[in-house]
C-alpha cells in the first residue's frame, strides 16, 4: 500500500492487466497505485501545474522531469520531457515524426470499432502490445477489434477511410461521452449498431474483417459492483473525492460515499499534488441532480 502524504499526480489509466492505476511521485520516485476497493480520500492543489516527466515508448518505463518544471494549466508535460518522450497521437498530421514514434509506427497496431451508447460508435487504432487497454482508457461500453496490421501506416489508412463513413466518428469529445452516463448500456444494441458499422464499412472499402472480436466492457470497469451513472456526482467543485473505490470508467474515478456514488475526471488533475489520505472525509453533495454536465 502507498504510504499516506502528498504526491504529484503524473499518471492515471489502466495496466495491461486492466486494472485502474494511479502514477504518483515523490522526491524523483515513482510509484503505482492500485485504488480499486480503497477507503480514501484524494484532495488536489490546483494552484500550480508541474510536468508529470516523460515515458519511454521503447520498454514503457516512466521518468520524473529531471528540472520540475511548472506549466500552464492546459499542458502537463514540458518542451523537453515532450521531445524525449517523442509520441504523437496523430502522427499522420505531423510533418514530421519522431524516430521513437517511427519506430512505434513499424509496429503491429489493431483497428477498432468502439460503441459508447446511442447513435455513438467511432472508429480508432492502438498499439498491440496495448491490448484492450487503449479502449478502457476512452471508457468504451463494447468494441470490436476488427484486425490487426503489422504498422501503424497501414491501419491508420482503414481508420480514415472508415471515419469518413457518415455515423462512424474519428474522435469523441468528453462532454459527449458524459452525456451518455444518464443513457442506460444495453450490451445487445450495443453489439447490432458495431456489427452494423463493421458490415458498412467492409462495404465500403471491398474487404471482410474475417477475425474481428467482440468485447464488451462494463465488467472491468466496475469489478465489484455496477453502477448507475446518472446517479454519480461530480465532485470537481470540491477538487476531491471521497470513499470507497468502486472502480474507474474510462477517465473518471468512481467512490461509494456512504451508498452515494461519486466521481471525479482524474486525468483532469495530472500534474497537481494531491494528498492521499486513509481517512473518509464526507463531502457535502448538492440536491440530487437531473443531468451530469
Amino acid at each position: 500500500m502507498v504510504a499516506q502524504g502528498t504526491y504529484l499526480l503524473v499518471g492515471a489509466g489502466f495496466s495491461r492487466h486492466e486494472e485502474p492505476y494511479l502514477l504518483l511521485q515523490k522526491n524523483g520516485v515513482l510509484q503505482f497505485f492500485s485504488p480499486l476497493g480503497e477507503r480514501l480520500s484524494l484532495t488536489f492543489d490546483t494552484r500550480q501545474r508541474f510536468c508529470t516527466g516523460w515515458h519511454n515508448l521503447e520498454d514503457g518505463s516512466n521518468h520524473p522531469c529531471p528540472d520540475t518544471s511548472r506549466l500552464d494549466d492546459k499542458y502537463d508535460q514540458c518542451a523537453s520531457c515532450q521531445q524525449k518522450t517523442g509520441f504523437n497521437p496523430a502522427f499522420y498530421n505531423a510533418t514530421s515524426v519522431s524516430p521513437q514514434q517511427e519506430k512505434r509506427n513499424s509496429e503491429p497496431h489493431i483497428l477498432y470499432l468502439a460503441h459508447f451508447g446511442p447513435k455513438t460508435t467511432k472508429v480508432g487504432i492502438s498499439h498491440a502490445a496495448r491490448g484492450r487497454t487503449r479502449l478502457l482508457e476512452q471508457g468504451a461500453r463494447s468494441a470490436l477489434i476488427l484486425e490487426t496490421f503489422p504498422t501503424a501506416h497501414i491501419a491508420r489508412s482503414y481508420e480514415a477511410r472508415i471515419a469518413a463513413l457518415p455515423g462512424i466518428a474519428e474522435t469523441l469529445q468528453l462532454r459527449r461521452k458524459i452525456d451518455l452516463f444518464g443513457h442506460p448500456y444495453q450490451q445487445s444494441a450495443g453489439e447490432q449498431a458495431l456489427k452494423a458499422a463493421q458490415r458498412q464499412a467492409e462495404a465500403a472499402l471491398g474487404v471482410t474483417f474475417d477475425s474481428a472480436e467482440l468485447h464488451h466492457l462494463d465488467a472491468q470497469f466496475f469489478p465489484s459492483k455496477s453502477i448507475q451513472l446518472a446517479d454519480a456526482y461530480d465532485t470537481s467543485s470540491h477538487a476531491r473525492i471521497s470513499g470507497t473505490v468502486t472502480g474507474m470508467f474510462g477517465s473518471f474515478l468512481f467512490t461509494d460515499q456512504e451508498g452515494e456514488p461519486l466521481f471525479i475526471p482524474i486525468k483532469k488533475y495530472t500534474g497537481f499534488p494531491v494528498l492521499l489520505s486513509y481517512k473518509f472525509h464526507p463531502l457535502e453533495l448538492p440536491a440530487r441532480q437531473v443531468s451530469l454536465l
